[in-house]
């Protein structure tokens, strides 16, 4: 091999691993590039999904919150349940009584003609 076609070979060598760099050092930008967006997105979605999860921890406290309100509340009614009750149990005995002094009324006034009866 002459000279000539040495350093033809040569400066064709340093070409092709010119071309060889530039062509990897974009690549390397590009995957740089790549990474940066991809992290930010990533710390983008991350702040996001604390957010929701702020969210949803007010949620379930105000979830919270309200399930102790709607257990006051059935105490109340059954509180109050309780006093119906106890309100239909002396309404009851007292038409018992009312019952019971009719009867001993009828039996103090005696017997009664036929046509006063039925018109009772």
């Amino acid at each position: 091999m002459t000279i000539d076609a040495t350093q033809a070979v040569i400066a064709l060598s340093a070409l092709l691993l010119t071309f060889a760099a530039t062509i990897l050092g974009g690549m390397k930008w590009m995957l740089d590039r790549l990474e940066r967006r991809t992290d930010l997105r990533f710390a983008h979605v991350d702040r996001r999904f604390e957010q929701v999860d702020q969210r949803f921890e007010r949620l379930e406290r105000r979830m919270d919150r309200a399930e102790e309100r709607m257990d006051r509340m059935d105490e109340r009614f059954d509180r109050m349940d309780e006093g119906i009750r106890q309100i239909d149990t002396t309404l009851l005995s007292i038409q018992m009584r009312i019952l019971a002094i009719k009867a001993a009324i009828d039996r103090i006034e005696g017997g009664r003609p036929p046509l006063l009866i039925a018109s009772h």
